[in-house]
């Protein structure tokens, strides 16, 4: 995974949140017996650069990246 993107929202947050985060999305996944993790990687779409969700990238009011 590269080292990440300047409009990605979990990319720009400090280690601590993204530790929290990880955690909760883990115990998710746990939780729905790993149904929520096949949802998630087979039907949501995924940054090319940094990998994670591009729901949670950063868009200009015409929905277009802010890079």
């Amino acid at each position: 995974m590269a080292a990440g993107c300047r409009d990605c929202e979990t990319c720009t947050r400090s280690w601590l949140g993204r530790l929290f985060q990880n955690a909760a999305v883990g115990l998710m996944h746990i939780c729905t017996l790993g149904i929520s993790y096949l949802i998630k990687k087979g039907f949501r779409r995924h940054c090319p650069q940094c990998g994670h969700l591009l729901s949670r990238h950063a868009r200009r009011a015409d929905g277009s990246f802010r890079d």
